[in-house]
Order: structure tokens, then C-alpha cells, then sequence
């Protein structure tokens, strides 16, 4: 069993496995449902064949690990998210362009955007989102895999998912 000393408590490298999934997941679906909604069609977003959005889980599970269970205000929380979440994806645009020699998403035309790669809507929704996830989803994301699913039941489902997680990342890469 391996785990992550974070503050004053352990974390089990499977939780953090299993966060990053079930983020990456629903990160999948609010772009899917929110760019399909936009464009009146279906959009299948992301940059993997497989329904997970990488950014998402990984923003989701940092934000998680630092902030957690900290005595934050709301308020401040949802600034700090609104930042994290800002910062990952100019980042990762920045990354992805320089990688790929494209862009997955392109905010020029939003008000108060940084090289079309953040702008102030799209962090105002992911400070909002932070601040339900921190406070009100994670602790029942928690609450379902300590004791609802057995941990042999989350540890034999990753064994399955992480695999599958990086031949699709090899495969997106591949054919971008």
C-alpha cells in the first residue's frame, strides 16, 4: 500500500488513482454536455478517444491535496480554485500547443482572456466548481469509497481503467 503524507494525515495512492478517474470522468462530461448545449449537436470533447479529461482530474486532485479539509472562506477558496484552475489550463494549452502545434480551446473572443488560453468566465466556473467540489461533492466522493466500495473492488477497477488511461493517452498522442 502506498501513500501520500499530506498535512497531518496519509493518503492512499489508490484514492488519489481513484479521485483523479472520477474527475477526469466528470470533467468529460460538463465540457461534453456544456459544448454540446453551445453548439446544439453533439461534441465529444477532449483530447482522448476515451471519456476522460486529464485536466480535470489532475486540477481536481492538486486542489484536493492542498486545500482539503483546510478551515478556508469560501470565498477565499473559490479565488484560490479560480487560480489553480487557471493556472493548469493556460499551462496545459501552452504545453499541448507547443507538443501538438494546435489548440483544444481558444477563449480569444471572451472578455479578459490571457492568449485566448484562460479567460475570467471560464475561471469564475471553475472557482464556483471548486468551491462544491471541496465543500459539498468530494467529502461524499470520499464517504462512497471508504464505505461503500471495497477497497479490493477500487484497486482491481484501476487496475483495469489505468492501463486502458494510458494506451488512450499513447494512442491520442500518437494521432494528433
Amino acid at each position: 500500500m502506498i501513500s501520500i503524507k499530506v498535512r497531518r494525515r496519509s493518503v492512499e495512492l489508490t484514492d488519489v488513482a481513484a479521485w483523479f478517474v472520477i474527475y477526469s470522468f466528470l470533467g468529460w462530461i460538463y465540457e461534453t454536455i456544456y459544448c454540446s448545449l453551445v453548439e446544439r449537436r453533439y461534441v465529444d470533447r477532449g483530447f482522448l478517444y476515451g471519456p476522460l479529461i486529464p485536466i480535470y482530474g489532475s486540477c481536481i486532485v492538486f486542489a484536493i491535496l492542498l486545500l482539503y479539509e483546510k478551515k478556508i472562506n469560501k470565498i477565499v477558496l473559490f479565488a484560490i480554485c479560480a487560480f489553480i484552475a487557471s493556472a493548469f489550463e493556460y499551462v496545459t494549452s501552452w504545453w499541448m500547443e507547443k507538443l501538438f502545434n494546435n489548440r483544444w480551446w481558444d477563449y480569444s473572443q471572451e472578455l479578459f482572456n490571457i492568449n485566448g488560453r484562460v479567460c475570467l468566465g471560464a475561471a469564475l466556473v471553475f472557482g464556483l466548481f471548486g468551491v462544491l467540489i471541496l465543500c459539498y461533492f468530494h467529502p461524499l466522493v470520499e464517504k462512497l469509497l471508504n464505505e461503500y466500495i471495497p477497497p479490493r473492488l477500487t484497486k482491481a477497477l484501476l487496475k483495469i481503467i489505468m492501463p486502458l488511461f494510458a494506451v488512450d493517452v499513447l494512442l491520442s498522442a500518437m494521432s494528433a
